[in-house]
């Protein structure tokens, strides 16, 4: 089966504008239809009620000038209400007996077919629209019983017709004026609406106009007074072009570190002779192969330290620092330690889950290595909840600020009788300020360190 392609309409849907416009235009025309029914239903009923009591009033006429004779009434033939007494003039009186038979009628119906009524009971009345046997159009009929005599001794029923046609002719023409006006309404409300719609998506035309100039080069990064529900948008757009120009010169430099760090072992290897001492010669092979694989190490391991990427998402901290303090119990199982953490369950990092791995992995792995067999580590959100703070205590030798701004650059160790390769703490220093982060560290009173972060 063809399907039916609609250019103008998929043009609208797919547009957020098109849509609201489209949605908004179908309820305003719904609308308008509702209210011009009720607008034209409550006139209409107006008029038929203000003709309902005209044409009780016609009757009240013809019950004044009327007069019983027998079992019947006698009608003057000129009656006070001049039409009834001019043929085709559109308004028609009769008198019904109790079985239905006419017994007056009023010079104006002389020249319409007969007339059929039925009689109504005493007190009763009906007003309806009719339509005459070989007459156009239709009449408004009121009729009215009434009861000449003691206990229904006489029963008569009273009607009067009139023309239909200027009572339909006032309901167009206030048809007609009702379309125009609502019409009119109509289209300035549509203006309106398309006038607020252009102001209202102003922000996401000024922001995509901000990422066309960055796609040219003419910026940086997005710029503008944007409403505030677009700015964790324009904040998390910023914060990624950021870490992708970083993470790019990060690549950059990482690469020429390494080929720069490799030149000096690679000179040594072309330089090795084994033809003289070839125990030497191996073991300077030895020496300079280590060097070089630990440089690649540090590098790869540098070069993968990365911004953060899970901006939006948060990421558990709770569960993750039961894991590292599992896993430094194993490795430290000849170094018991007394621990001491805070972590509430809800506690959440917006940021990536190797890099705080990465942070919580050196920084615990250093207060047991230099510790005394006591730490403790508390970690909470801050009051701003996008923002983590780290805090661990161990009670170790203790780092004045001079040390701590040495054993933070790369290849330093606090104590050169541990194992290590002293990158560790350089690791975390880079994933803080990859974070736009602090970190800082103070010797405690009662020795052993405090550092603090703040991601």
């Amino acid at each position: 089966m063809r399907s039916i392609n609609f250019p103008l309409l998929s043009y609208i849907l797919g547009s957020l504008k098109g849509r609201l416009a489209l949605v908004t235009s179908l309820v305003l025309v719904g609308f308008i239809l509702l209210i011009s029914g009720v607008l034209e239903h409550a006139y209409r009923t107006s008029l038929n009620e203000a003709k309902q009591r005209e044409l009780q009033v016609y009757i009240y006429t013809l019950l004044a000038v009327a007069e019983p004779e027998g079992k019947t009434l006698i009608l003057p033939p000129s009656l006070p209400e001049q039409r009834f007494n001019q043929p085709d003039s559109g308004l028609v009186g009769a008198v019904i007996d109790r079985e239905g038979e006419i017994i007056w009628r009023s010079e104006s119906a002389l020249a319409m077919p007969q007339l059929e009524f039925y009689p109504l009971s005493q007190g009763q009345e009906s007003y309806s629209q009719v339509s005459v046997p070989g007459e156009e159009g239709s009449y408004s009929s009121f009729r009215q019983g009434v009861a000449w005599g003691l206990e229904d001794e006489n029963l008569f029923t009273f009607a009067v017709l009139e023309d239909a046609a200027p009572l339909q002719a006032q309901v167009g023409q206030f048809r007609s004026t009702m379309w125009h006006w609502l019409g009119l309404g109509a289209l300035l409300l549509i203006l309106a609406q398309w006038l607020v719609l252009r102001w209202g998506f102003s922000p996401l035309t000024a922001l995509a106009n901000a990422l066309q100039e960055m796609q040219r080069g003419g910026a940086d990064r997005l710029e503008g007074n944007f409403p505030r529900e677009l700015r964790p948008l324009t904040d998390n757009l910023n914060l990624l072009i950021e870490n992708e120009r970083r993470q790019r010169e990060k690549t950059r430099h990482t690469l020429a570190d390494l080929a720069h760090s490799l030149k000096t072992p690679l000179a040594v290897l072309k330089g090795l002779k084994f033809s003289g001492d070839s125990t030497t010669a191996g073991k300077t092979l030895t020496d300079q192969v280590q060097r070089m694989d630990s440089i690649i190490s540090y590098q790869l391991q540098r070069a993968v330290t990365s911004s953060p990427k899970s901006i939006i998402r948060g990421t558990p901290v709770a569960p993750l620092l039961h894991k590292i303090l599992d896993a430094l119990e194993k490795v430290y199982r000849s170094k018991p330690c007394d621990v001491e953490s805070s972590c509430a369950e809800n506690t959440l990092f917006y940021g990536d889950e190797g890099d705080l791995m990465e942070v919580l992995g050196n920084l615990l792995d250093n207060a047991y290595k230099y510790g005394d067999g006591k730490l403790s580590v508390a970690v909470e959100n801050m009051e701003d909840t996008r923002k983590l703070s780290i805090r661990i205590k161990d009670n170790g030798p203790g780092l004045d600020s001079e040390k701590w701004q040495a054993v933070t650059q790369r290849g330093v160790r606090a104590d050169e009788q541990q194992p290590g390769q002293g990158i560790g703490l350089a690791v975390v220093v880079d994933i803080v300020e990859s974070y736009e982060g602090q970190i800082h560290a103070a010797p405690l009173p009662q020795g052993g360190t405090e550092i603090t972060v703040q991601l």
